[in-house]
């Protein structure tokens, strides 16, 4: 059994075609819940009149990403199922995707789906994403975007994207579920790393396909949560040897980062973003350490030097990237 669980907030617009897709699946062992974030475009309303087989839970708040995803895993737990398929509403599932990752399942593992892009109102055959590349800063985002999809191939992955992804409950119960304190962005990275480090596997299922309809944009209240939340990943996550040698290059990386977001406009963003993390970077420090199972020299392999998403413009970054990734190869091996 998967239940399978969409958390939106005014997202009504993507609802039909997310769910229609979902209700179309060749696997029909699953249930659907859908966590309304206190949406205000009558979302709910449009789900129970047009979807009535769906599970409702109206959140009072806006909970963010982790917090409403949390809601449907605690009913997914309470309801038996074996996965969640965390799902965001503005996609389209291939009727067999479901079927396809089932065939693939395992409790050790958790599976993400080829994410394509949908774009001018059509599937592509394009990618959007294989999976978070995931640079050795805490820096992450879309890996293989805008690939075409043959270049595909199943294999183990660093993290899997939240947008779409089959996560077996046994795991879920071993790694906790997602950390409210990132509330959005990141939190894919973190709760997956967690996996990693309790010694599960993160795999790419190439012929399991989703459809996002995904636009790359940036404002002030996003690049807080993105740069408070890379610092969080790193100071929960790695050991401590591993953060003192990457710490040259992180500060090098925060005084650009405020430079940057001073040429930007979000410079108070990027002040508050720090402020916050050292706030609550004390209680999540060393959380995992006691049931660590896989150590940072194991993992170190699902983490990269350079930084190179065609949708990050900024002048100088090839350069910085080589020198991010001349630094990595220098300290990889003391790690």
């Amino acid at each position: 059994m998967i239940s399978v669980i969409i958390v939106g907030y005014n997202s009504q617009k993507y609802l039909d075609d997310c769910l229609s897709s979902l209700f179309s699946s060749t696997y029909t062992q699953f249930k659907v819940i859908f966590i309304d974030n206190n949406s205000s475009d009558d979302s709910v309303n449009f789900v129970k009149r047009k979807f009535p087989k769906v599970e409702i839970i109206e959140s009072k708040d806006n909970l963010g990403f982790t917090g409403g995803n949390n809601l449907g895993m605690e009913r997914a737990y309470s309801n038996g199922s074996d996965f969640v398929f965390l799902l965001n509403p503005d996609t389209i599932i291939d009727k067999d995707c479901l079927a396809t990752l089932i065939k693939k399942a395992d409790k050790n593992t958790i599976l993400q789906p080829l994410i394509l892009l949908h774009e001018k109102g059509k599937n592509t055959d394009l990618i959007n994403t294989t999976g978070n590349y995931l640079n050795f800063l805490g820096i992450s985002y879309c890996n293989n975007y805008r690939k075409p999809s043959a270049s595909a191939h199943e294999e183990e992955i660093p993290t899997a994207s939240g947008a779409a992804v089959l996560i077996p409950t046994n795991i879920l119960k071993k790694t906790g579920m997602f950390d409210e304190s990132f509330f959005m962005y990141h939190e894919d990275v973190d709760l997956c790393w967690r996996a990693r480090i309790l010694g599960f596997n993160i795999k790419l299922v190439p012929n399991a396909y989703v459809w996002h309809k995904y636009s790359f944009g940036r404002n002030n209240k996003k690049m807080f949560f993105i740069e408070r939340n890379r610092l969080l990943f790193i100071f929960k996550n790695f050991e401590t040897k591993t953060i003192l040698l990457i710490s040259p290059l992180l500060l090098v990386n925060e005084i650009l980062m405020f430079f940057y977001s001073l040429v930007s406009g979000w410079p108070i963003q990027k002040i508050s973003a720090s402020i916050d993390f050292l706030r609550i970077m004390i209680k999540k420090r060393n959380r995992l350490v006691l049931t660590r199972k896989a150590t940072d020299r194991e993992l170190k392999k699902y983490l990269s030097g350079d930084i190179e998403f065609s949708e990050i413009k900024i002048k100088l970054l090839k350069i910085y990237s080589w020198f991010c990734a001349k630094y990595w190869k220098m300290i990889r091996s003391f790690i």
